[in-house]
């Protein structure tokens, strides 16, 4: 519960309130502050300051400042009057609904402040969008304008160039013709290389027509290659085989149970060899590729299992157990009876893992479990007597024993087991 603080001093003047807290010894960042027109909080732990003022003040206009050890309000009154008291003579029902009305009214004016600022943010993002689209249309229009003067001017040289090109080619060909009539000097045509053989037999060029007398472009000459033209000969020449005959191949695999390939391996022994364990697989009781559907079932392996263990065929209930534990292994009674058919068998080291794996199913401990996991310590005791561990053998008993104290038998085996221990101490 905070401290109220009462040791605060006030004056007034006709338009101002000043407020002095002194702080000692706490620190500034330590002050909680909280203000409305009528109400004012100052929070630092362990104390309080709380003020329900007499008459209304300016909040947005006064200011508060938090030194190292003062607090200093400065409030703007809203109408020039002296005050009699700093604070209202109020019950604590008016105090706690000034305190709630200033509460909401706190909060509205936070939420309107806050929207404000959310449309304010967005009217200048808007308009920062629209000014940057503004600024980049002006930049394009300007590029554009540029790029067309430059268009236009280059166009209007070509224009140019295309008319001086012409009127000088008339006056060329004027002056030639010209010329032509006043030296009598007459224009021949050069033969091409093919005809020029053919011209050399002739003693006398034939006259030329009045058409040869206009100057005519060069004729273009032909690069001949060598190496090109024997390729062209090679590929003319060259003949195409004929299309492959397209088949379908059917490729089958044989189902190998071995891992290694069909080539690699003898057929005959493999066949003989699974033959031979399909046979001591079903003298132990049971194969699973001769169990029907309903029979793969984890129940039922346990059943049957209890049935081999009867009959005395412990091989057949290891395995049917086994069976079991591969359909599910997470049911304890498969790992604690296929511990007991170890054990018949002699089998002390696998009977005490499968029955240190049934305890770890048989979670949470209740009594609904109680006497299967006495039976399983039991069983795992006696496995680590025949092992020759009686000292953590009977740890294991006397364990058994105080889940299940009313069993003599169990009893009976830790007396066994203690005077086995005692003429010989050091078995383990």
């Amino acid at each position: 519960m905070p401290i109220l603080v009462k040791d605060y001093t006030w004056i007034q003047t006709p338009t101002n309130i000043s407020i002095r807290v002194p702080l000692d010894p706490v620190y500034r960042e330590n002050v909680d502050m909280f203000t409305a027109d009528c109400y004012i909080k100052a929070h630092f732990s362990p104390y309080l300051l709380e003020l329900f003022l007499l008459h209304d003040v300016n909040i947005e206009k006064s200011k508060c400042v938090v030194n190292k050890n003062m607090i200093s309000m400065d409030l703007v009154k809203r109408q020039e009057i002296d005050w009699e008291n700093l604070e209202k003579n109020i019950s604590k029902e008016e105090k706690k609904a000034i305190r709630q009305r200033v509460l909401e009214e706190s909060q509205e004016k936070a939420k309107k402040a806050a929207e404000e600022r959310t449309i304010k943010k967005n009217e200048l993002d808007r308009f920062t969008v629209q000014r940057a689209m503004d600024i980049d249309t002006q930049q394009h229009a300007l590029m554009d304008s540029r790029r067309d003067d430059e268009r236009q001017k280059a166009m209007s040289e070509l224009e140019k160039w295309k008319e001086r090109s012409h009127q000088e080619n008339d006056f060329n060909n004027g002056n030639m013709l010209v010329n032509n009539k006043q030296s009598g000097v007459k224009i021949v045509e050069l033969p091409d290389s093919d005809t020029e053989s053919k011209d050399k037999a002739k003693d006398v060029a034939p006259q030329p027509s009045k058409r040869q007398l206009t100057p005519k472009s060069p004729p273009k000459t032909v690069v001949k290659s060598e190496y090109v033209d024997k390729k062209k000969q090679e590929t003319a020449t060259r003949v195409l085989p004929k299309l492959r005959q397209m088949m379908q191949l059917e490729i089958t695999h044989t189902k190998r149970t071995f891992p290694t390939p069909s080539r690699e391996s003898t057929a005959q022994e493999e066949e003989a060899w699974l033959k031979n364990i399909t046979l001591a697989r079903r003298a132990t009781g049971f194969v699973s590729e001769d169990l029907r559907p309903e029979e793969q079932d984890p129940q039922w392996c346990k059943e049957k299992g209890d049935e081999f263990f009867r009959c005395g065929n412990f091989l057949g209930a290891i395995s049917a157990y086994t069976h079991g534990i591969t359909l599910s292994e997470k049911l304890p009674s498969l790992y604690a009876n296929r511990a007991a058919a170890h054990f018949a068998l002699g089998n002390f080291n696998k009977c005490a893992n499968d029955s240190s794996t049934a305890l770890d199913l048989m979670k949470p401990a209740c009594e609904g479990n109680r006497q299967s996991r006495a039976k399983c310590i039991a069983r795992r005791a006696a496995a680590l007597a025949r092992m020759g561990y009686l000292n953590k053998a009977i740890d294991e008993m006397k364990a058994a024993s105080k889940l299940m104290p009313e069993d003599e038998k169990i009893k009976k085996d830790i007396h066994n087991m203690e005077r086995a221990w005692e003429q010989n101490p050091d078995s383990d």
